[in-house]
């Protein structure tokens, strides 16, 4: 014995033809939020290919939770996300894509923390710069420097690639460190410009270096120009 319908298939037709002339209010889907802005390097030139990346925590090092298209040649970029709480940062990487950040590649260093409202516009500005640049900008000019070098090595004493050294008044900080170096040579070598003062020095691989660092033991007291600080890249280390 087949079944019958409830309603006859005209009425059921005629529900969903209304249905797609009335479709169901905007207020019940989800409002979105505009981030905008415009990314530049140090100089205040536009830097085109970069990516502003946005996460709903503060830990950046993951995968982002967004990522708008590259920047034009005008600097500019443009997303559309539901509203929310975020941290974002822009890089611009000289290969382009994903990934850890090379030599060269260019960084707004600590995240931005951003607020957007639903149906609301938000324009936030970023400034990259790459390792050598942002050690400039970290620099206190006020003062003579002291001069603090070495070697950055393994457990063996053969040179880390991919590596600088960091130093910092504090043993625990958040984002970029007080000062650092340029990226190691191929023989792991690094220099500090530091004010007079205690501090802790160590190395990282990463740039930002978020937790990815190593801090030699005990701290340095930067009260004349050293040489021979040689700092030991130790496996599993890591903080």
């Amino acid at each position: 014995m087949k079944r019958r319908h409830k309603y006859p298939v005209s009425v059921i037709l005629l529900f969903f033809a209304l249905m797609c002339v009335h479709p169901v209010p905007a207020t019940l889907a989800e409002e979105t939020s505009v981030l905008k802005g415009k990314v530049t390097d140090v100089s205040g030139k536009a830097a085109e290919g970069a990516m502003v990346f946005l996460y709903n925590t503060s830990d950046v090092r993951r995968a982002a939770d967004f990522i708008s298209p590259g920047t034009g040649g005008n600097g500019e970029y443009q997303m559309t996300v539901p509203p929310g709480h975020y941290w974002a940062v822009a890089r611009l990487k000289k290969s382009g894509g994903y990934g850890p950040l090379m030599p060269g590649d260019k960084h707004s260093g600590d995240p931005a923390e951003i607020d957007l409202d639903p149906g609301s516009e938000t324009s936030t500005d970023f400034v990259v710069a790459d390792l050598k640049e942002a050690m400039m900008m970290k620099r206190e000019k006020k003062e003579r420097l002291i001069k603090i070098s070495g070697r950055i090595i393994d457990e063996k004493g053969s040179p880390v690639s991919g590596a600088y050294a960091i130093a910092s008044r504090k043993e625990k900080f958040s984002g970029v460190p007080d000062y650092l170096s340029t990226w190691v040579d191929k023989e792991g070598r690094y220099t500090l410009y530091l004010p007079k003062g205690n501090y802790y020095i160590g190395c990282a691989g990463a740039f930002p270096p978020g937790q990815d660092f190593h801090f030699m033991g005990g701290q340095v007291n930067a009260d004349a120009d050293k040489t021979g600080v040689d700092i030991v890249w130790r496996s599993g280390a890591g903080r």
